[in-house]
């Protein structure tokens, strides 16, 4: 009797610290919460519960496992969990195998959940089965995700909560609770019978998309369940994952289902299914650098080019045919004029890039490698840091970061962590002579070629007329209107990195129009910027006369008054 009066005040306390009431919480928190019955681990579930989604829409435990919650049978644990109990007959805890349909029971009932959500979706635990996670677990693999692996059990958050294991900055890492770890992942495999790679999580997370989410904290920005769905996680197969890229690319996708580019795909697949085990050797076999390519089992429209979990950041360097400096994407006094213009920063600019270049070659370093070491370096430059700030590369002088942004100046190079071997490994950006070779006198080589030359030939138009306008600004002249053309010529390239998927470079194409009409304006900055530099010049011209003409003044000034202290001392002396 003791021991009955000792544990009821001690769930007493308990229950005044946690603020929850039995009366109200029904027969299962009157034990589960009792440390006479329950360690504290336990005991924390209900804790838990009291935080997530279903305890604040007036659910409680008997919702879901069923049983009496009437306060008065929770002394007779028969009655609590009685599984005759009409009303709502007690089901206890699921198996791994049963926790889709249990969670189904409520989700899937449309007028029970219209009661929360009039908008919910119901057909969560429908989807599940179609996944692969369903599959699997139909066919007897337990270790497959089920709704509380992402959704947790007891303390399940709101989707749109930021402590959510399904909110969308924390999906990814829900999903590499499994798919990044080496050895729960081991015996998966490919459809192709290679195991199931594991850097998905790491190769995401270095993406342009992981970097807009995580880093710059887009929410919009796609995630896992984006391309692979949420309920019914799927991988996008190669005939649909332009319509999944396409969903926010939608004119990317658009412009290359209309390219020559996009029956070559299909053209190529069918050829590679034919030609099995021998792959591209069959119909490349006098080129034997194509012959030997092994890695290519179909043309995936966008992933082929730009990779499917690893999607860097497109730059020039995707194009191939790289310069010898990634500085002559925006320096080339010779083709623009601006050794006139600005000779002092030409010299200036000469003499950096020696420097660079003699570094290069104390490193050994040429070709590739090389430029993109010289990428690394652009931006630790004086010219284009603040002040005090050259190792911290997020202190670039903004008008610099801007340009070599929306340029898009990189490298043909990244690296990435090996999900397997924790290693840094290089991974190389897909280039277009990758298949067509550099030389080959192909049309795709021509294409590539052309691509190249007319955007380094806009973007040393641009970086000369920034320069230009930049330096009259400095100087305190008006360059509203100078900037407004040299900001279209920068909208116009960033449109021809889309206009790149048509694939077309005839005189009346999308890209050579708009690539005109990016050179037109940025002639229009550099005429303005000249002309601005001109009214600086006659400025400082005028104020150059105006200080002589004050000096004269001031001379004659100080004359006068030595004249007068010379005629008052006479007067004095007299």
């Amino acid at each position: 009797m003791r021991q009955l009066i000792a544990r009821r005040v001690s769930l007493i306390m308990l229950l005044a610290c946690t603020n929850v009431v039995a009366q109200d919480q029904g027969s299962c928190v009157t034990c589960h919460l009792d440390p006479a019955f329950f360690d504290e681990d336990r005991i924390a579930i209900v804790r838990e519960f009291e935080s997530g989604v279903h305890a604040k829409v007036g659910l409680s435990c008997h919702d879901c496992h069923g049983g009496n919650p009437d306060p008065s049978v929770a002394d007779d644990f028969v009655s609590a969990m009685d599984t005759e109990f009409k009303p709502n007959p007690y089901r206890g805890s699921p198996t791994r195998a049963e926790v889709p349909s249990f969670c189904g029971r409520c989700h899937s009932d449309a007028l029970y959940m219209k009661r929360f959500r009039p908008d919910i979706r119901v057909d969560q635990e429908k989807e599940y089965w179609t996944s692969y996670h369903g599959a699997r677990l139909k066919d007897g693999d337990t270790k497959v995700a089920t709704c509380t692996d992402c959704h947790g059990v007891h303390g399940i958050l709101g989707a749109n909560e930021s402590t959510s294991p399904v909110y969308p900055r924390n999906v990814a890492h829900t999903c590499a609770r499994c798919h990044a770890d080496s050895e729960f992942m081991a015996g998966y495999t490919l459809p192709n019978g290679a195991p199931l790679p594991v850097d998905q999580f790491l190769l995401w997370q270095a993406s342009v998309h992981g970097k807009a989410l995580l880093e710059k904290q887009q929410l919009s920005a796609p995630t896992c369940n984006d391309c692979h769905g949420n309920h019914g996680a799927t991988p996008p197969g190669v005939q649909s994952i332009s319509f999944v890229c396409g969903h926010c690319h939608g004119r990317e996708a658009q412009l290359f289902r209309e390219s020559l580019k996009h029956e070559a795909f299909q053209t190529h697949n069918m050829f590679i299914a034919d030609a099995g085990a021998d792959g591209c050797e069959v119909c490349h076999s006098e080129d034997p650098t194509i012959a030997s390519i092994s890695s290519v089992s179909s043309f995936t429209e966008c992933a082929t080019c730009h990779g499917n979990h690893g999607v860097m950041r497109p730059t020039l360097a995707m194009l191939g045919r790289l310069p010898e400096t990634p500085c002559a994407y925006c320096h080339d006094p010779s083709s623009t004029g601006e050794t006139s213009a600005l000779p002092d920063g030409v010299a200036e600019f000469q003499t950096a890039r020696e420097e660079l270049l003699s570094q290069a070659t104390s490193l050994s370093l040429s070709g590739e490698e090389r430029f993109n070491w010289l990428v690394d370096r652009t931006l630790e430059l004086p010219n284009h840091t603040l002040p005090g700030s050259r190792e911290n590369h997020s202190q670039l002088r903004p008008e610099f970061a801007a340009l070599f942004e929306k340029l898009r100046i990189g490298k043909s190079v990244y690296q990435i962590r090996d999900g397997r071997t924790q290693e840094m490994v290089d991974h190389g950006v897909v280039q277009c002579e990758d298949c067509h070779l550099r030389g080959s006198e192909s049309a795709a080589d021509e294409v590539a070629g052309f691509y190249v030359d007319r955007f380094r030939e806009l973007s040393l138009q641009i970086a000369y007329g920034q320069r230009t306008v930049l330096r009259a600004k400095r100087g305190g002249v008006e360059t509203g209107d100078a900037l407004m053309e040299i900001d279209s010529a920068v909208d116009a390239q960033i449109e021809l990195q889309v206009l790149v998927h048509t694939f077309s470079t005839g005189e009346e194409s999308a890209f050579v129009e708009k690539c005109e009409s990016g050179l037109a304006h940025a002639t229009a900055g550099q005429v303005a910027g000249l002309q601005a530099l001109e009214e600086l010049a006659f400025r400082y011209r005028g104020l150059g006369v105006a200080l002589v003409f004050i000096l004269l003044i001031l001379l004659a000034l100080g004359a006068k008054i030595k004249q007068l202290d010379s005629a008052g001392q006479s007067v004095k002396e007299e």
